[in-house]
C-alpha cells in the first residue's frame, strides 16, 4: 500500500524551510513569538516545532526517493507438480 501526501515536493520543502526558520528564530532568542499562518508559537513550543520539522523531513525524503508512490508488485506462477 502506498502512502500519499497532501503536499507536493515543492510545498513540502517550503514548509520544512519555514519550520526550520521558526525554530532558528525562537532558539536564538531573536523572537519570543513566531507566526505561521494562523498559528502562533512561543519558545516553549520548541518540541512541537521539532515534531513538525521531523514530519516534513520525512515527507520530503519520501517524495524525493519516490517511496510515496511505489507499489510493491508480487507475481505468482501456479504450477502443477
Amino acid at each position: 500500500m502506498s502512502v500519499q501526501y497532501a503536499y507536493t515536493l515543492t510545498e513540502a520543502k517550503e514548509m520544512l524551510a519555514r519550520w526550520k526558520d521558526c525554530e532558528m528564530q525562537l532558539a536564538s532568542g531573536q523572537a519570543k513569538h513566531y507566526r505561521i499562518g494562523s498559528r502562533e508559537f512561543t519558545s516553549v513550543d520548541l518540541p512541537e516545532i521539532a515534531k513538525r520539522i521531523t514530519y516534513f523531513s520525512n515527507v520530503v525524503d519520501a517524495l524525493t526517493n519516490g517511496t510515496a508512490r511505489k507499489a510493491r508488485v508480487v507475481r505468482v506462477v501456479p504450477r502443477d507438480l
